[in-house]
């Protein structure tokens, strides 16, 4: 899989809304989806452990999710979109690595 397949978007703390850099951080992921019609885009949503698991969870997802309605506004169909559940990111770490979501096209 070629590194234009691949994206990762780095989210504000408590937003889903989508970075400013989100056209230019998908426009390989789009490419992809466009040029092989039998592809699709799996999305997954991260959040860290810090505050209530449910609250994470459901805001990763909303993250996922508009991601997943900005390629669909972009033309790609929705039964070509997978999003996977919201996955915590363990250990601490850095508290923007947990605030992502990440695409990639199979």
């Amino acid at each position: 899989m070629a590194a234009t397949d691949r994206a990762k978007l780095y989210f504000d703390l408590g937003s889903a809304q989508l970075p400013a850099t989100a056209a230019g951080d998908l426009g390989g992921v789009l490419s992809a989806l466009q040029a092989k019609a039998d592809s699709k885009a799996r999305i997954s949503g991260f959040h860290d452990e810090s505050g209530s698991a449910a609250t994470n969870a459901e805001l990763a997802k909303q993250r996922a999710q508009a991601v997943q309605h900005w390629l669909q506004e972009q033309g790609i169909a929705a039964e070509r979109i997978e999003l996977d559940k919201p996955t915590v990111t363990e250990g601490g770490g850095d508290a923007r690595e947990a605030r992502r979501v990440e695409v990639s096209v199979e």
